[in-house]
Order: C-alpha cells, then structure tokens, then sequence
C-alpha cells in the first residue's frame, strides 16, 4: 500500500491544481499567476513525496 500512496497524491493533486487555477484566476485576474499557482501545487506534491517516501529500505 506503501508503493500506492504518491501515485494517488498525484491523482489528488490534478483536480487541486485546477480548483487553484480558477480561484487564483478569478481572484487576481491573471492567468499566469493562475499557472504558477497550479505548477507550484504539484512541485510541493512531488516535494512531499520526495521528502516522506525517499527512505532506504533496511533489510
């Protein structure tokens, strides 16, 4: 179940990222900053997951 974890953070994290797009859209009135907001979701997905699942395994 380990293994399945960052897989579904991922797939948790594309409908995030599109609700932050529009929000950030409609707040600020900038696509771009929408964009970066949407990328930068998933850099601190990926860094999270780097962060908690990168462990060596010691058997």
């Amino acid at each position: 179940m380990k293994q399945k974890i960052p897989g579904i953070l991922f797939l948790l994290a594309m409908p995030l990222s599109v609700l932050l797009y529009i929000k950030v859209e409609a707040l600020s009135g900038s696509e771009i900053l929408g964009l970066l907001s949407a990328v930068a979701l998933y850099v601190v997905v990926a860094l999270v997951i780097a962060f908690l699942f990168n462990t060596k395994d010691r058997t």
